[in-house]
């Protein structure tokens, strides 16, 4: 499932409530992936064929009810398809009543809709204020489950899009993406990690430590995120962060150039494509650490430390997250790129305080 294929809110109404379905996307959009049928098929599919798919991959149907006439049978649909996935999935797809223009839900509540779950539009506020509670009341619920992630995982899901956490203080807007003195830098995926707090992510990429270690990691971050897509990839050079991986990064000319592999190591790394996910991981990181390659004049594991930015003693060189210190966070995919200027990227920034702020990425 791509990015593109999985979406946070699926609206579902009835003709009369068309305004208002238009007005709450509007709000929404945003922040979350908001699928609305006017605003969200293609021409080509005018019909709707595609709904009940799309409605299944939703992780919160919102179920826009008025006073008005009683619901059109394809919003009726809606429902009941919202309410089977929820049941069937235990929870994990959920199922919000919007009650529009001081309806008070008395009868008009679908069945398998409980009236305490829903979301009055009251005055003042109106539906902006709806949009509101639905952004920090639901966000924990739209954050991916970890066996979503280890699906992900095991599946070698492309990444879209890529989110980065960097120390506010001494961040350079005209800088790069990471310290200047290194070549790669790492980055996590951002699908995995919205709508998690900064200390959640923090936890899941092991961030402080094993990866841009910091003295203290309490202090203020910043979130980083771009589009990968194709062109991106390739001119980032996105890799898994595997010591496999970091082997070819440091060794090739192309790249790092930090050591000259041996014929040996190079008829190890195999031709194009590489299997940088292989179970040899440790005889990778022997590779990478031979005693010439890590006590070097720079410093012992200069070129693991400063070139990559990892810590031999935390980095399990997997590709996830997860092993000696899956207790600080959920298994989460980790990936090497070009530490590229700021400028060549086209990024956003979201100040994510410190930890204790509970801020959410967004």
């Amino acid at each position: 499932m791509t990015r593109e294929d999985r979406w946070d809110f699926f609206i579902a109404y009835a003709n009369p409530d068309r305004a208002a379905a238009e007005e709450l996307y509007g709000l929404l959009r945003p922040h979350f992936r908001v699928f609305l049928d006017r605003r969200s098929l293609p021409p080509a599919d005018g019909n709707g064929n595609r709904l009940p798919d799309v409605q299944r991959q939703a992780a919160i149907t919102l179920v826009l009810l008025s006073a008005g006439p009683d619901r059109a049978y394809a919003e009726r649909e809606e429902i009941v398809r919202a309410i089977e996935v929820s049941r069937r999935e235990n929870g994990l797809r959920r199922v919000v009543p919007i009650l529009l223009d001081g309806a008070d839900g008395t009868g008009r509540l679908p069945y398998g809709l409980r009236l305490e779950e829903a979301v009055r539009v009251t005055d003042p506020g109106g539906l902006a204020q709806v949009a509101e509670r639905l952004r920090h009341s639901l966000r924990h619920r739209l954050a991916l489950p970890a066996a979503e992630l280890l699906r992900r995982y095991e599946e070698r899901t492309t990444v879209e899009r890529a989110v980065r956490l960097v120390p506010r203080d001494g961040f350079d807007p005209t800088g790069h993406l990471g310290l200047s003195s290194r070549k790669y830098v790492f980055v996590g995926d951002y699908e995995e990690q919205r709508h998690r707090t900064l200390r959640q992510i923090l936890g899941n990429l092991w961030i402080g430590d094993a990866f841009e270690h910091v003295d203290n990691s309490n202090g203020p971050w910043l979130a980083l995120t771009f589009e990968l897509g194709e062109v991106n990839r390739r001119k980032m050079d996105l890799l898994p962060a595997t010591w496999k991986a970091a082997f070819r990064i440091l060794s090739d000319p192309t790249r790092a150039a930090c050591f000259e592999a041996t014929d040996e190591e190079r008829t190890l790394l195999g031709r194009p494509p590489r299997n940088y996910y292989s179970d040899d991981q440790q005889a990778w990181y022997a590779s990478c650490t031979t005693r010439e390659r890590r006590y070097t004049p720079r410093g012992t594991d200069y070129f693991i430390r400063e070139v990559l930015g990892i810590s031999w003693l935390c980095f399990t060189g997997t590709g996830i997250t997860q092993g000696a210190r899956q207790s600080s966070g959920l298994p989460s995919r980790i990936f090497f790129v070009r530490n590229l200027p700021l400028h060549s990227i086209d990024h956003q920034v979201q100040d994510l305080g410190v930890p204790d702020d509970g801020i959410v990425l967004d």
